[in-house]
């Protein structure tokens, strides 16, 4: 079976079903079965399409492009794990519950069609996005705008963190070293000069005028670090 380029048109589950084994069979003289674990795909926007492969079977695409055997039930790990702990399988992606331009009717509607995620909904074209009816292409550029907008939030909030960050080591670099503290505040995140980029020397001036202790002369680099890092992290107003 030729797997979809994208992976969220796809409903994967895994299954135990009861397969006859004919040689046991005729040896016993009676019906023998083995269980044998299945990988069951079904297809975003097809009712009708349904492939079901053994789980322990090589995975076509995922096995040519590796060079070596990779099975259906290492392509669809989670999947297959969820169904080996007995828990419930999960879809992956963005529920459609989370989708408030959907009503919950249109929502049943979408998962009838073996369409789970707002992923597969933006992901759908051609002949499956004609299967929505009136309406279908509306709810998928919906679908593909509100992933736009989540993949925007997420970088104002990377960006955010990121400031925090900066802030702090600035914070920090100021306390060890003033003179370069505004330097630092020109430079990007691969550019900040952290406690780790001050020489033992600094490291030392630093200890002595924080703690009023000097540390001894055969004092490594390691244990410098730790201690300049101890003073430049703690409270304001906590002992030294």
């Amino acid at each position: 079976m030729a797997q979809a380029n994208n992976d969220n048109l796809l409903t994967v589950r895994f299954d135990s079903i009861p397969v006859l084994n004919d040689g046991a069979s005729v040896k016993a003289g009676r019906p023998i079965y083995d269980d044998v674990e299945v990988c069951e795909i079904r297809f975003a926007g097809d009712m009708k399409k349904v492939a079901v492969f053994p789980a322990t079977e090589a995975e076509p695409n995922e096995t040519r492009l590796k060079g070596h055997i990779v099975t259906y039930a290492e392509v669809y790990n989670p999947q297959y794990m969820q169904f080996k702990n007995g828990q419930q399988q999960t879809v992956a992606g963005t529920p459609l519950s989370e989708a408030a331009f959907l009503t919950e009717g249109k929502r049943r509607e979408l998962r009838a069609l073996n369409i789970h995620s707002v992923e597969a909904l933006a992901a759908l074209d051609g002949a499956n996005l004609k299967m929505l009816g009136m309406g279908g292409r509306e709810w998928k550029n919906q679908a593909v705008a509100y992933l736009a907008n989540a993949a925007g939030s997420a970088d104002v909030t990377s960006m955010a963190a990121e400031i925090e960050r900066l802030k702090e080591r600035l914070s920090i670099a100021e306390k060890v070293n003033p003179a370069q503290a505004a330097s630092e505040a020109d430079k990007d995140a691969d550019g900040d000069k952290s406690i780790e980029d001050c020489t033992d020397d600094e490291l030392r001036e630093f200890i002595k005028k924080e703690s009023g202790q000097a540390m001894p002369a055969n004092t490594g680099r390691a244990r410098l670090l730790e201690r300049a890092t101890e003073l430049a992290t703690k409270p304001e107003g906590a002992a030294a």
